[in-house]
């Protein structure tokens, strides 16, 4: 029998929720004939068009099941984001993926300098790994769009981010060894990459974008989980739910975190021979409210007013609103955050370990991972910035506190 709730909420389907994962089939195998032709694979979309699911939840569990043909059907898998030291990320993904022999601190510095040393250095680091001759590697890059925020941050960032992008492409070209880059990318930002020599280029020819879900497929991304989860929905609330997501790709992570609050509502207050309803979906706050009721629950629930201007403070600065409107996850390590915020370390922990428990997910990582200094924290997605309401004021007063600054800089010069 079925334990747990079968919808993620914000986050992301994982590689091992792949029987949750229902209504991108026929995605899923145009991914997978499309990468039987090319080596770099843009996966694009809206914020919220479900890109990490697909390809974590979609295509990967299918490489290893063999379904490709046309290759090897041995994989090994890196995942990585780039984040503001993308050469680094990408050494601690190959070595998280058990290619250099034991995963340690040094394997990663190794790893990095054989990257750093030239264009090739991907594919360098390649012929020194310990992979099986014959397997393929296949490359991760979720959250692409990372790299166009941190390129602005400083010359050197800007070199390093040019200097990965370089190690993508010429992976991408060669035909010597099986190595495979996919990237997922937010749509809104497809017009940078021709900030990168030879990116737009790769990009337009490796673009899927991903289509939207009509009704029918939008109706088994909800059956399905309900049913593997032992349970029925009735006819009333299918539609209703189907009514409220309309055709907005953006809603489908909003859909996610309603199911798992309605999951969660209806297994604590319902006969669990009853299939779950209207009064269930009603209970919640519908789609409308369902997310800012749950992130204010969590916020009223902190223990003083302390650790409530703490969870303000975090959440400013882990999201970033740019000057052209765009929100953007801005991911940082806790040794930046305990220091932006004060040095009150132990109230910060607490704030963030109210934020990722299971049926919490709105901070990243999930509450099975310690955090240390070095761990990232960021938010779950993007749709938080623009549907719970408190955050989405502390993102719009953070915007106009810089905006105020900048000008203040400019009449002081």
């Amino acid at each position: 029998m079925f334990e747990g709730n079968p919808f993620p909420g914000l986050r992301p389907f994982e590689f091992d929720e792949n029987y949750l994962f229902f209504g991108r089939e026929e995605q899923v195998a145009q991914l997978l004939q499309r990468l039987g032709n090319t080596r770099f694979l843009a996966v694009v979309g809206a914020s919220g068009s479900g890109k990490s699911s697909l390809v974590r939840a979609g295509l990967l569990p299918e490489l290893h099941g063999g379904t490709m043909t046309s290759t090897s059907i041995a994989w090994d898998i890196s995942i990585m984001r780039p984040g503001g030291d993308p050469l680094t990320k990408l050494a601690q993904a190959l070595v998280e993926s058990n290619l250099f022999g034991d995963v340690n601190e040094e394997n990663v510095l190794q790893t990095r300098a054989t990257l750093s040393r030239s264009g090739l250095g991907l594919i360098e680091a390649y012929r020194q790994s310990d992979i099986e001759e014959g397997s393929n590697l296949l490359l991760l890059v979720d959250q692409f769009e990372e790299i166009f925020r941190f390129r602005q941050s400083g010359d050197k960032t800007g070199q390093e981010a040019s200097h990965f992008i370089q190690l993508l492409l010429e992976t991408a070209r060669q035909t010597e060894f099986p190595i495979f880059i996919i990237l997922t990318m937010r749509s809104d930002f497809l017009g940078d990459c021709a900030e990168f020599q030879g990116l737009a280029e790769a990009v337009n020819e490796g673009e899927y974008l991903i289509p939207r879900l009509n009704r029918k497929q939008r109706a088994r991304a909800i059956e399905g989980p309900v049913k593997v989860g032992g349970a029925e929905i009735s006819p009333r609330l299918k539609q209703q739910l189907l009514n409220d997501i309309g055709d907005d790709p953006d809603q489908l992570p909003i859909l996610q975190h309603a199911l798992m609050r309605m999951w969660d509502y209806w297994l604590n207050n319902a006969n669990r021979e009853q299939a779950l309803d209207l009064d269930h979906y009603n209970a919640i706050g519908r789609m409308t409210e369902a997310l800012s009721r749950h992130g204010d629950e969590v916020y009223n629930e902190l223990p003083d007013d302390d650790h409530r201007l703490l969870c303000m403070k975090l959440f400013k600065a882990i999201t970033e609103k740019q000057g052209d409107g765009r929100g953007v996850r801005r991911p940082l390590p806790f040794s930046e955050i305990d220091e932006i915020t004060g040095h009150q370390r132990e109230k910060m922990l607490t704030v963030i370990d109210a934020y990722r428990p299971i049926g919490r997910t709105f901070i990243m990582p999930g509450e099975n991972v310690k955090i240390h200094d070095k761990i990232i924290i960021d938010i779950s997605h993007e749709s938080l910035m623009r549907v719970w309401q408190r955050l989405k004021n502390w993102v719009n007063d953070e915007a106009d506190s810089a905006r105020i600054y900048i000008r203040l800089c400019e009449t002081a010069q």
